[in-house]
């Protein structure tokens, strides 16, 4: 039977709901999703043996024998290798231990393809913490969720392959979801990876590169865009980096499914062990994207001294930091390079200098940044001590301008910041700080290589009770605003452009939805049709009831089969009403891309409105800021506070004054009875 991927997806989740607090903290998502695609790959292999057999079956014009079956399965030639003892009938068979056994066969998949290595990084068979040698994981815990597993194949012939990847890509934003602040680990929202993406457009032949890698999202999105312009995802190579061991193979198996064949490397930081090297340099990349981890105090120290103590931090500290800052041994930044070191408690120029280093002379990027960068640190200045000289001239004292300034200085003096884009608060896991999209380019065009574009996008997003949602409309007025840069005739064709696309992923993602919905009210729906069908049978027994006793055993039976219906109706309605508001935002999106792609022509056709909006500011300008790239600066996100006529708020008042003397009267009522006169 072939799984749709809203059927599929409800699969999945139930699986974590057997699994989830069971584990350590947020680290069920990680047997998870391994669980999974360890059934994937089995089922994948078995499937490819038996098509390979029906094959041959088919050209030698005879049937195998199962001797001579089980004899090709060996031999047989498969994308992945599962070796003999390790295949998903070998631990489904397996009645105790099953923890150890899965582990086991996990490790033994992974050791024998390179590709895999690292994928199964969890431990099925860890000892409980309270040292009385149980797993962590009971044996009928495991047992329930290979039963659970093996309910459905997940195989090319029951879940062609983009659909498992959109199902584990559901999956891992499900895990986000629960995960709340700590999601940020791992999961970047698609809309903003989208955003990046589709301002950068990758290419052909383009080297794509995240160096903070996650669940791997960036290059998933990267891949998709090529497929949307007619290639084939391969049309691009996909490298990454990820510090933590189970993030990566969440990304790898996300590259996995996704056909990408992405080189990730695991296990060390980006900065103190940049693991793509040429020459002792950081290797170069045609394309980065990437969101770094957000002002990290320690980000000089190796994962495995960040748990040092604060005493041995200190002189590590001193160490790694001389008179010149960080001494990088792979050129990104200090001394030679053009570029400050970063300053200790802020690592986030340490990845934006990085990026930059691992750029080709061609190459572009997106990093996401908190907008912390674009004005923290001062310039040189002059300070009057309040001393005076021996010809009583005041005593001037010259501070030097912070490290931060400087990289910024140099950056906008290199003429490599192309944009800057502000976001709504809080549309990030764990990150209420603001952020930005950083974008950088190499090689600019020259109309605009002395220019920057800043655009304030704050203001829109749509409400959620944890946090905040871009929604597509709000991703197609930075689209507009970035590839127009401040061209006013460019607009229309842009709005056209992005408003065909934008409507058709809102069209997909309501098909999901309700797809999702149907999915997950099914049970009930087959209830109630069976119900139904028993309530029917039920009233007609009651009808043909002879006597006293058999007459209210009937009424009993249609009494309790009524309850039934009318409970499994209520959960279809509460899936019609779902549904229903589904299909309303959704068609609430599309009336909302129409009116934006509205707004903006009119925009650009009013430069002082535009002006509240987008601004494309010269060098010249910005060096007369200091530097400074705060976007309120240049764009004037000033709200001015709705315009209340005389008339309404006369209104008010009287009706406040009202409420007051009612309060009063009621007060006085109050005290009376209480026994307290008013004098």
């Amino acid at each position: 039977m072939r799984l749709t991927q809203q059927q599929l997806e409800a699969h999945l989740w139930g699986a974590a709901n057997i699994l989830r607090g069971k584990t350590a903290g947020q680290d069920y998502k990680n047997y998870i999703l391994s669980l999974m695609f360890y059934k994937r790959l089995c089922d994948q292999w078995e499937c490819e043996a038996d098509e390979a057999i029906a094959e041959l079956e088919k050209q030698q014009g005879r049937a195998f024998t199962e001797q001579q079956k089980a004899l090709f399965r060996k031999r047989g030639e498969h994308r992945f290798n599962i070796p003999e003892g390790s295949r998903w009938g070998d631990v489904k068979s397996a009645a105790t231990n099953l923890g150890e056994v899965l582990t086991k066969a996990m490790r033994a998949v992974a050791n024998a393809n390179d590709e895999l290595r690292g994928v199964f990084t969890v431990d099925w068979n860890q000892p409980a913490p309270d040292g009385s040698g149980r797993p962590l994981i009971p044996n009928e815990v495991v047992h329930a969720l290979i039963q659970h597993f093996d309910a459905h194949d997940l195989s090319n012939n029951s879940v062609p392959g983009d659909v498992l990847g959109r199902a584990y890509e559901y999956l891992i934003k499900q895990f986000a979801d629960d995960a709340g602040a700590k999601a940020g680990e791992f999961f970047t929202p698609p809309a903003v990876v989208d955003t990046l993406v589709w301002i950068l457009e990758p290419r052909q032949g383009d080297t794509i590169y995240d160096p903070t890698a996650g669940s791997g999202g960036m290059l998933v999105h990267s891949a998709d865009y090529l497929r949307e312009m007619g290639h084939h995802a391969t049309a691009a190579q996909y490298f990454a980096q990820e510090m933590n061991w189970g993030n990566a193979a969440i990304g790898k198996i996300n590259s996995v499914l996704h056909g990408l064949e992405a080189d990730i490397k695991a296990g060390s930081s980006t900065i103190t062990d940049p693991q793509f090297l040429e020459d002792g340099k950081v290797r170069k990349f045609s394309l980065v994207l990437a969101n770094f981890p957000f002002s990290d105090e320690f980000w000089w120290l190796k994962p495995e001294q960040q748990t040092d103590d604060k005493k041995k931090k200190d002189k590590l500290k001193k160490e790694v930091f001389g008179k010149e800052g960080y001494k990088d041994p792979f050129w990104r930044f200090g001394r030679g390079t053009g570029f400050r070191a970063p300053p200790a408690g802020y690592g986030d120029y340490a990845f934006i200098l990085h990026i930059l280093a691992s750029l080709t002379e061609s190459g572009r990027a997106g990093v996401v940044c908190p907008q912390g960068v674009l004005f923290r640190g001062q310039p040189e200045v002059e300070e009057e001590t309040g001393e005076f000289d021996e010809d009583g001239n005041p005593v001037i004292k010259r501070r030097k301008a912070d490290d931060e300034h400087l990289i910024r200085k140099a950056l906008l003096d290199g003429r490599v910041i192309d944009a800057v884009i502000s976001l709504p608060l809080n549309v990030f896991y764990g990150a209420g700080v603001p952020a930005c999209l950083l974008i950088l380019r190499k090689d600019r065009p020259k109309a605009r290589r002395d220019r920057v574009l800043l655009v304030y996008a704050a203001r829109h997003y749509r409400e959620l009770s944890a946090q905040n949602e871009l929604r597509p409309q709000d991703v197609m007025r930075m689209l507009v605003h970035y590839h127009a840069y401040g061209d006013a005739g460019k607009v229309a064709k842009l709005v056209k452009q992005y408003g065909t696309r934008i409507r058709k992923q809102i069209d997909l993602r309501e098909e999901d939805e309700v797809g999702r919905l149907m999915a997950e009210y099914a049970p009930q729906v087959e209830k109630l049709a069976q119900v139904e069908k028993d309530l029917t049978a039920a009233r007609k027994e009651l009808g043909n009831a002879k006597g006293k006793a058999t007459k209210e055993k009937a009424e009993v039976s249609v009494a309790k089969l009524e309850k039934q219906r009318d409970k499994a109706a209520a959960k279809v309605a509460e899936r019609d009403e779902r549904i229903a508001e589904s299909r309303g935002r959704a068609e609430d999106d599309r009336e909302d891309v129409s009116k934006v792609g509205e707004e903006l022509v009119a925009l650009y056709a009013d430069p002082d409105e535009l002006l509240k909006h987008a601004r494309v500011v010269g060098v010249d300008e910005i060096e007369e800021n200091e530097f400074n790239l705060n976007i309120p600066r240049y764009v004037d996100t000033f709200e001015p506070e709705p315009r209340v006529e005389v008339k309404d708020a006369l209104k008010a008042l009287a009706e406040a004054e009202r409420s007051v003397r009612d309060a009063e009267t009621e007060l006085g009522k109050l005290l009376k009875v209480a026994g307290y006169a008013r004098e």
